[in-house]
């Protein structure tokens, strides 16, 4: 009898976490670099319950914006903008919860169906377990059609440069560093899919 009721208290407390990590956060759609010629980004992203996916996604944003690139930036919800035409790069992010995706970031590519080959990057971020997260929103952007031009996935916990590697926080700022890097690699050498 005991055994049932620790079963059930512990689904239920599953539950409820699942429940409370993946809810949903409306966000307004704010645009940085609003001059900026050479592409268009939308930047899309579950923040989860932590600062670390938020300061990456606004480490990637900069490294676009210092490139030149116009972008904006909302979290994944009911609201946020399904019509991409006037994008030449879409950008979905968010944190790992249970080794998949945060539920957000995934219902909003459900919902916008066929990307019609539109070059996509991933963001996943992660304590110390983010492949198969990764893996899964890769796969989840093959099958609606897109053109993934780059998958990351840093770590909070995880070393995320073993050869730079001192503490958690070093490899917090060292995340943000490196997603910062990421964007301006892509968006110097996309700049011929940007007509």
């Amino acid at each position: 009898m005991i055994g049932i009721v620790i079963l059930i208290v512990v689904i239920a407390a599953w539950g409820l976490s699942y429940l409370w990590l993946n809810q949903e956060v409306v966000g307004k759609v704010e645009v940085q670099n609003p001059e900026g010629g050479v592409g268009a980004a939308l930047v899309v992203y579950h923040p989860g319950r932590g600062s670390f996916h938020p300061r990456v996604i606004s480490g990637f944003v900069t490294g676009l914006v210092t490139n030149g690139w116009r972008v904006e930036v909302t979290t994944a919800s009911r609201q946020t903008p399904a019509d991409l035409s006037g994008y030449d790069l879409l950008v979905l992010g968010g944190p790992t919860y249970w080794f998949t995706p945060s539920l957000p970031i995934r219902r909003y590519l459900c919902r916008l169906g066929d990307l019609g080959g539109q070059p996509t990057m991933t963001i996943i971020t992660g304590l110390g377990a983010g492949e198969r997260s990764a893996n899964v929103l890769q796969r989840k952007v093959r099958d609606a059609h897109g053109s993934l031009v780059k998958s990351l996935t840093l770590y909070r916990m995880r070393p995320n440069d073993d050869d730079n590697y001192s503490d958690g926080k070093h490899n917090r700022a060292l995340a943000v560093e490196m997603a910062t890097q990421a964007a301006s690699e892509l968006a110097v050498a996309r700049a011929g899919w940007v007509s």
